[in-house]
Parts: C-alpha cells; structure tokens; sequence
C-alpha cells in the first residue's frame, strides 16, 4: 500500500518533527502573552463651584484640542456681603482721606495768613528799634559833649582855685556834674548795646520786650497749627494704608466672587470625550463629576505572563505589540512588572486590567506614539485585545530542564 511505503512513513515523521518545532520555537525564543488589553487613563472634570448648566457639554467620542471649552457653570446666589461691606468701609476711608486733606490745607492757609501777619509785625518793631538806636546813637554823641564841656569847667575851676578866684564849692559842683555827665554816657552805651541785642535777636524771630514771650502770638498761632498738620498728615498717611490694604482686599474678595459665580471648564489637554454626565441647566454641586476625558497620549498594555518568567521580564526590557486581528505591530516598553498577588487597584483607568489566572506575572507595557494616539473616534483602540511578545537571545531549553528537574527532585 501507498502507506506501508518507506519514503511515506519518512515523510510524515519529518513532517511531525517539524511540526513539534515550529510548536515550541516560540516558547524557546521568546515569551508570548494572549491576554493584552490596550489601556489608558482619563481625567475626571468635576464642578469647581455649585450652579447651573448654562450649555450641554460635548457628547461621548467627540475629539477636543486643549483649552476648548467643555461647559460653562452660573451660580446666581453667590454670597457678596462681605464684598459689599469692604466697598463701603474703603469709600469711607476715602472720605476721611479727603475731609483730612481739606483740613490741612484750611490750616495751611490759615498758617500762611499768620506768617503774613508776624512778617508785617516782624518789619514794624525791627524798624521801630533801629530808629531807638539811631537816638541812642545821637544821644551818646550829645551825652559825650555834655561830658567833655563838664570836664573842660572841672579843669578850668581846678585852675582858678588855686589862685583864688572861685571857691570850693564851685569845684565840687563841677565835678559832680562832669560824673554825672560820664554816667549818662556810660548808661546810654549800655540802653545802645540793649537795643542792639533786641534788634539782632527780632532778626531771628525772638522778641525780647517787656511783657512779651519769646515769640509773638501769631508765631505762637503758627506752631500750633504746625502742630495739628503733623498731626493730620500722620492719620492721613494711616488712612492712605489702610485704603489701600482694603483695596487688596476688596480686589481679593471681587476675584473670589467672580470665581464662584461663574466658571468655565476648558480641556486640558487634546484628548477625547469619554463620558458625560450632565445637560444643559442640570443643577450641579461642587466636586461633582461633570465629564471624563481620555487621555490618548501614553497609551500602554497590560498582560499576564507565568510567574515563573518574572526574573526575564525586567522594566525598560523591549517587546512588540500586536492588535489581534491587524497586521499592525507596534514597538513597546517593559515600564513595571509585579507579581500575582499585588493590589494594583488604579480607578483612573479607562480598561480593565486582565483578570489574574493562576500563578501570573502583571506586567505594564508603554507604547510607542504611532497612529492610533490620535484615533480619536475608535477612543484609540483602548480595551482592544494585542498579543505582546519579549523576544530572547538565550536558548531556553537549559532553564526548562532546570526547573523540570527541580520539580522532580
């Protein structure tokens, strides 16, 4: 028979060898995991503030670039006491301000009315006492004649005594006359010297006079006034601060009322839709979830492998992923690996992870960017089925009857 020939029954034993090989080659070259799901995470947009929904927020699967607006929130029954209060109490600090300022310059005026008038009187007794000393002067010079003839009938008597023609008493009224006449002189020079001390001191301000303080009243007037403007300059400069501290606040306050009165959700980033969960005019409360996008931009796969691989599949080790059912083969990167009984719980994720079956290995696989990153109408592929495969180098039969050994011993 056909069958019962030689070179058939070689045939079919090549055949079944060959087949043996090409049945474990893969596992002697490599390691291969069926279970990949392609995976990524969302972001979840809630509500910053309590309100309504002014528009209905793009529907599921629609692509949005970054800051596009996603939903616009009013709230209507923001609470804006204190906003109003702080307006108040900063328009009362500027009437101060003002009413402050318009006192000081009444004073000021009234200050300078009194300095007009202490110049004015100022001018007066310095002119009134440079004419006492221009008489002073002239009666000195009268007083000093009157001293030298006093002196001159002193001699002239002493002269005629001596040869008998006046008596003593003549001398004597002479002499007396001529001591009273150096004393007016001497008390003159002193009323000289007096005047001219008053009138350098009236230069500086200071009246010297009987009855009098040092300075007039008007000069009196004006250091009191003095007085009160720096005293009205420091609450001023006080008040400024404060207005300008309430301003603060009060521009604090105004950015925190506009915040809670209207906000706008923007995308922040280029993504997709994946869920949404509001309408227009839904009434919403802060920390609700409004929207979820996807964020396409680091796409990854996560798989399972036995456990017995662990020590050959290390982070940043290269891999090639395959969707099943394309021919589409896209280079990856070992980023975590963690063992069967790890609580890997990650609820930002958008797929879900494969369920662990025996003993296996987790293993997290980053993608490279390539076209299905920006396939935003297949939500990029996430929750698609890919075979994942680490290739070796090494030939695996020794680690095989390695561990078949231990396993019988």
């Amino acid at each position: 028979m056909f069958w019962n020939k030689r070179f058939v029954r070689v045939a079919v034993g090549v055949l079944l060898l060959v087949a043996a090989v090409l049945a474990l080659l893969p596992g002697l070259t490599g390691y291969t995991s069926l279970d990949g799901t392609i995976n990524a995470r969302f972001v979840e947009i809630s509500a910053p503030i309590e309100g309504t929904v002014l528009q209905t927020p793009p529907k599921t699967g629609m692509h949005l670039p970054e800051n596009a607006v996603l939903l616009t929130i009013r709230n209507e029954r923001v609470n804006r006491a204190v906003e109003t209060s702080l307006a108040a109490e900063l328009e009362t600090t500027r009437n101060r301000v003002r009413a402050l300022e318009n006192q000081r310059s009444e004073l000021e005026a009234l200050r300078a009315r009194l300095g007009r008038r202490f110049d004015v009187y100022s001018k007066a007794m310095i002119n009134s006492i440079e004419q006492q000393i221009a008489i002073s002067r002239q009666r000195i010079t009268m007083l000093a004649a009157r001293r030298s003839a006093s002196a001159a009938d002193l001699q002239r008597n002493s002269t005629l005594i001596a040869r008998g023609v006046v008596s003593q008493s003549s001398v004597d009224e002479a002499q007396a006359t001529e001591i009273a006449a150096s004393a007016q002189v001497e008390v003159e020079n002193l009323t000289l010297k007096r005047l001219e001390r008053q009138l350098e001191a009236m230069r500086q301000g200071i009246f010297l006079e009987d009855g009098q303080n040092d300075v007039p009243y008007s000069h009196q007037r004006q250091d009191e006034l003095a007085i009160q403007m720096a005293d009205l300059d420091a609450r001023a400069a006080e008040s400024r601060t404060r207005q300008g501290e309430i301003s603060k606040q009060l521009a604090e306050e105004a950015r925190r009322v506009d915040s809670l009165e209207r906000a706008v959700m923007t995308m922040p980033f280029n993504g997709v839709i994946w869920r949404n969960n509001v309408v227009a005019g839904a009434n919403v409360v802060a920390g609700n979830e409004l929207l979820r996008v996807l964020d396409c931009r680091d796409l990854f796969v996560d798989i399972l492998v036995p456990e017995v691989d662990f020590d050959q599949i290390y982070p940043r080790r290269a891999a090639e992923v395959r969707i099943l059912g394309t021919d589409n083969v896209i280079d990856g990167e070992v980023t975590s690996v963690r063992g069967n009984s790890a609580v890997v719980e990650e609820p930002t994720l958008a797929a879900m992870p494969p369920s662990g079956r025996g003993r296996n290995a987790r293993v997290r696989v980053a993608l490279a960017n390539s076209s299905i990153n920006t396939d935003y109408s297949n939500f990029c592929h996430v929750g698609r089925s890919v075979q994942v495969r680490f290739h070796t180098r090494s030939f695996t039969m020794a680690q095989w009857l390695t561990r078949l050994w231990f396993s019988i011993w």
